[in-house]
């Protein structure tokens, strides 16, 4: 995606209010300079400054897609839309799209953070309970079992020997976690690097059909944007190639657009992406196609997604809590056990 550093001042929340206040503000019948200009003047210091940088360049003859571009706050999508709509002359229509686009967006991502929170919370404590007892805990227990002689059990010379191998085993994670931000931040764009990225995303249980959902939902909503608009089919393939940068989905549109010029349908076509496309929504379109209501289909496909998206989020909270509980409970009962299994024979021994 062709964005700045600087996008991390122009948050999506922030965007949503932008795209929303434009739409309303023209729809209100107030002139474009004006609109932008009321924008401009009740914006912090820092949006202020870069829609004034956009409004400065829209002034000096540029489009405002181009403007946007040039500012290095708005992502490619946001751009992609834009110039949909100022070269079809539906501005309105694609402001509405990026506002109810944002807003479902910041509507997903609270429904992400709520099902994540406190999953997230118990891990990052157990983490460091499981820590604390394999660097501190262990060795304790380790120097009084070696003050008293004998042996060992295997399940209590096994956590002695992790306990021993952990400050290494933790340098090698720090060595990774380096290593793999340094290779994104040098070859992230490469296609190489995106084809292996989007290849392991997709093969990840569960959430690689979220990632493959929310992909299938922005390419419904756009492709009726672009029908909707009366843009031709290969014209809406080649502006989504641009816009939606996923690899697996920014290649098949390419492919399709070049295979529908030799002279096959979209829906076919489409059904050659089996491991991107669902069977239903490459059905529907098919449908879509044959009934000339294609735009009607994709919308509602697009509602149909990301509906089930916004479940799935939900249901993955619901189902990530009580198994890290309950994994977290047998790991600290298994170190503990191992621990105190030579504790109990000594006992019995005694006794």
């Amino acid at each position: 995606m062709k964005t700045s550093g600087k996008l991390n001042r122009f948050t999506d929340k922030k965007k949503y209010l932008f795209f929303s206040q434009l739409h309303s503000l023209l729809k209100s019948g107030l002139s474009f300079s004006r609109s932008f200009e009321l924008l401009i003047e009740n914006g912090s210091e820092n949006e202020s400054g870069i829609l004034q940088s956009v409004y400065n360049d829209i002034i000096s003859g540029n489009a405002l897609w181009t403007a946007l571009q040039k500012s290095g706050n708005f992502s490619d999508l946001d751009c992609g839309v834009i110039r949909i709509g100022e070269e079809t002359g539906r501005l309105d229509q694609s402001l509405e799209f990026l506002n109810n686009y944002y807003n479902k967006k910041n509507e997903q991502r609270r429904i992400l953070t709520g099902a994540l929170s406190y999953p997230l919370i118990i891990l990052v404590v157990a983490a460091l309970v499981v820590t604390f007892m394999i660097l501190v805990v262990v060795p304790m227990f380790e120097q009084v079992y070696s003050r008293m002689g004998g042996e060992l059990p295997q399940i209590t010379r096994f956590i002695i020997r992790l306990s021993g191998s952990a400050p290494a085993f933790f340098t090698i994670i720090a060595i990774l976690i380096i290593l793999f931000f340094t290779v994104r931040h040098f070859y992230g764009k490469s296609e190489k690097y995106r084809r292996t990225s989007a290849k392991i995303l997709l093969k990840l249980p569960y959430l690689g059909d979220l990632f493959r959902m929310y992909y299938q939902s922005q390419f419904c909503q756009l492709m009726h944007l672009l029908i909707s608009s009366n843009i031709p089919l290969l014209r809406s393939l080649q502006m989504l190639e641009d816009i939606i940068c996923f690899y697996p989905f920014s290649v098949s549109f390419g492919n399709i657009a070049k295979k529908i010029i030799e002279g096959g349908s979209f829906g076919e076509n489409l059904a050659i992406y089996e491991n991107i496309y669902s069977k239903k929504l490459v059905a529907l379109i098919k449908v879509g196609e044959e009934t000339n209501t294609l735009d009607k289909m994709l919308f509602q496909q697009a509602t149909d997604i990301t509906a089930e998206l916004e479940y799935k989020l939900k249901q993955l909270g619901n189902v990530l809590e009580p198994l890290l509980i309950l994994g977290i409970g047998i790991l600290v009962a298994f170190i503990l056990i191992a621990m105190y299994v030579p504790m109990f024979k000594l006992g019995q021994t005694i006794h």
